[in-house]
This record gives C-alpha cells, structure tokens and sequence, in this order.
C-alpha cells in the first residue's frame, strides 16, 4: 500500500506496540516491542531498511514477521536492536507471540505455537489472554571471568559490593551473559554503566553484556533484583530482558538456592525499576537439577497500533 504525500508515495507497513513482561503494579512497565506484523508486506523490506526502521523506534528491539521457510513453524520472525539484527531474544518472542494470536496469526484455539528464529525453531505457550511462555534451551554454563576489579570499574560498584560466595560467569540458553551477583540490592540500585569501560572490559570474550543481580529486592514476592546492560548492541540498559532470564534463573537454581526442593518454583525476576520501567519475569528449570532447559513467562500488554511509513 502507497500513501501520497504531495508528489511523493510513501509506503505503509502496520505495526502493534507492547509492553512485555508488565507488572500489574506498575501502570508503565515492562519493555517496549514494536512488531510489523504483516508478513507479505515485510517481504518488500529490505535488511538495510528493517535496521533503520528499528533505530526510529529506538526500542530495545523491533520485530519483523515473515513467512516461515521451516515445516511446523507459524512464523519467522527477525529481531533488531538499535544497532543490528540479533538470532535470538526473549521479550521480542514473548511480544510477537502475542502479536500474532490478537491480529489472528494463529487461530484463537491454538495453545501453542513454533517460532522460526535465527536460533532455530523456538516453542511458545499461550497460558491466558495475557501471559505468554517460551521454552530455552538447556543452559550452558560456560567461561568465568575473574578480574572482579575489572568488573566493578564497569560498572562503578565497589569491588567488595561483588558477591564472593558465587562466580562471575557467562551462561546461555541461547545467548550467553556474564552474570554478576552483588550482596545487596542498594549495590545493584546504585551501579552506574560505564559503557565505553563495559566494551573494553569485554573485548574479545563470549559477549559484552552484563546482568548484576541481588537477593534482595523491591518485591516480597520477588527471588531477585537484576539490571542488564549491552551497549555492544545500542542498549545502555534494558528493562526486561527474557533471553537473560533464562541464564539468570539457572544460575540462581545452581549457585544461590542450590535446594533441590526449589527447582520446581520458578524464580521471580523484579528488573527495570532503574529506568522507571518497572519488569516482572518468571525463570523455571525443566528437569530439576538435571537443566534439561528453562522456561520463561510473562504478561504482555497491547498499547498501540498503526502504520509506519517508508
């Protein structure tokens, strides 16, 4: 579709805006999605194009639905920070998942749904008209890092503010973080990213982006209080980040609980107070101590529709 403005057409590409993982006592929470939602429109889209699109937005990420090139998929669905197109992310899956059940994607029926993302084929549950569920991969605990005073000039904490009861280690279920636990939760408040330092700091290692944490939290109902920054990919600091729920779940099941008899709960992840996009995210362990893989749920909310013009 082409709208005239004067003498010049402009193309139309309609679009919804959520927010993932809210909070029902928080009025303005969670983060931020724009998802293009018409996949035969999207296919006139070029990379350059879709990149650009998400920069306007300025969103931690943009989604972009195409038709699946995989038997059993509903859809493929690319994703963009600011700065570049990433293969996996948790609320832009948890967000477009969505997307696709209110504009009729997948039928009203349909409890469950296989998105096709740069990682491959990803499953999603739709629990309830709100909440909506990803399965991860089984975590993979992979290199520590052990320049403490390193970290905590990256983040301007002080180098005792860093836990020494658990190991400053990168884990994934698809996209690895270092996870970084502090001992109080004014410590995890009060760190300021150093992003420039946060990029040297990291240089060359399995990725740039950082998640701090604390036991304690803001919430009674809360497990953990958690900020991530990644300014590698445009973002200072996200307000709930469901790719790194997964990792940070299983790092809290492995390392800070540690009970056999809490793997069955989920851990509750309060995130993005910080930057006044309070965040809430649930991280379960599939199969116990085994980490057969996690799962990871939260609310969406609708908040606007349109159409963006190129």
């Amino acid at each position: 579709m082409y709208v005239h403005l004067g003498e010049i057409a402009l193309r139309s590409f309609p679009f919804v805006q959520t927010s993932v993982f809210t909070d029902d006592r928080h009025g303005f929470g969670g983060n931020q999605l724009a998802t293009f939602w018409n996949s035969e429109k999207n296919l006139d889209l070029t990379t350059e194009e879709m990149q650009g699109m998400a920069l306007e937005f300025n969103f931690s990420e943009t989604t972009f639905i195409l038709p699946s090139e995989q038997p059993h998929c509903a859809a493929k669905v690319r994703i963009f920070t600011p700065a570049a197109e990433i293969p996996f992310a948790g609320h832009p899956t948890l967000g477009t998942a969505f997307v696709m059940k209110h504009k009729g994607l997948v039928p009203e029926e349909m409890h469950s749904a296989i998105l096709e993302l740069g990682i491959g084929p990803t499953p999603v549950e739709f629990l309830s008209g709100d909440t909506i569920l990803m399965k991860q991969n089984e975590p993979e605990f992979l290199s520590r890092f052990d320049d403490i005073e390193a970290i905590s000039r990256a983040v301007q904490v002080k180098s005792d503010d860093i836990s020494d009861e658990s190991p400053l280690q990168w884990v994934s279920t698809g996209f690895p973080y270092l996870i970084v636990q502090l001992n109080s939760l004014q410590a995890v408040q009060a760190a300021v990213p150093r992003p420039n330092e946060i990029l040297k700091t990291l240089s060359g290692e399995l990725s740039q982006e950082i998640v701090i944490f604390s036991n304690e939290t803001v919430h009674e109902d809360s497990s953990v209080h958690a900020r991530m920054f990644a300014p590698a990919f445009g973002v200072l600091e996200d307000p709930a980040t469901g790719s790194a729920a997964g990792p940070l779940g299983a790092y809290v099941r492995k390392y800070v609980t540690k009970e056999k008899s809490d793997f069955a709960e989920p851990v509750v992840i309060e995130q993005g107070f910080e930057i006044k996009r309070p965040s809430k995210l649930m991280s379960q362990v599939i199969g116990g101590a085994g980490f057969e893989g996690m799962k990871v749920s939260g609310k969406v909310k609708l908040v606007a529709e349109g159409d963006f013009f190129l």
